[in-house]
């Protein structure tokens, strides 16, 4: 399963993190930088925490963070791509950079809003996803064909698989963490 939606927040997303620098062999990056700065590679959970302010997602509404993950024994074909802006739509700014590549893997992870708690999310790209898009991509990309699928497949399910395990109740489909369990879902009730 490529993706998975769950339900976490404070020492959940701690748990997860400490996961993927300890036992998944992931280089870690910001999605996409802030205007006109260097892409953030992390190098531990507590520099994703910092970053991001992870500890003040329960109480500051409209937070997210978009990690994407790079299975490093699935390709070495990962690029970090200036993507030009137009100045009068972004706040005076001309750049900004993103990473990528076709098997990284996207880990989404949100807050609060009025509603409660957003679920946070986990995703990449089939092999089969990958070909059907390669013609639009495959300048800034490369070949889908450079990379391992079987390897990619291997570190999302882990890092799914240990979501759910660290999850004692859904949301309807959806993992709930632990720390997940104490605030108001938005848009489910969890069993």
């Amino acid at each position: 399963m490529p993706n998975c939606n769950f339900y976490a927040i404070d020492n959940d997303f701690v748990e997860i993190l400490n996961f993927v620098f300890d036992e998944m062999e992931c280089r870690v990056f910001e999605s996409y930088s802030e205007y006109e700065k260097d892409l953030v590679e992390f190098s531990s959970a507590q520099e994703v925490v910092e970053y991001y302010q992870l500890a003040e997602f329960s109480n500051i509404p409209k937070r997210s963070a978009t990690l994407m993950l790079w299975p490093v024994k699935a390709s070495e074909h990962v690029k970090v791509n200036r993507i030009e802006l137009n100045p009068k739509k972004c706040q005076g700014a001309t750049h900004r950079y993103r990473v990528d590549g076709w098997g990284l893997i996207s880990l989404e992870l949100k807050g609060i809003n009025k509603a409660g708690l957003q679920y946070s999310h986990t995703n990449h790209n089939t092999e089969k996803r990958a070909a059907a898009w390669e013609s639009n991509y495959s300048d800034v990309m490369g070949s889908p064909s450079e990379w391992d699928w079987k390897a990619v497949s291997s570190a999302s399910r882990k890092l799914n698989n240990f979501i759910k395990k660290k999850s004692n109740k859904k949301a309807g489909p959806m993992p709930v963490m632990q720390c997940a369990e104490k605030v108001t879902l938005a848009g489910a009730v969890a069993v």
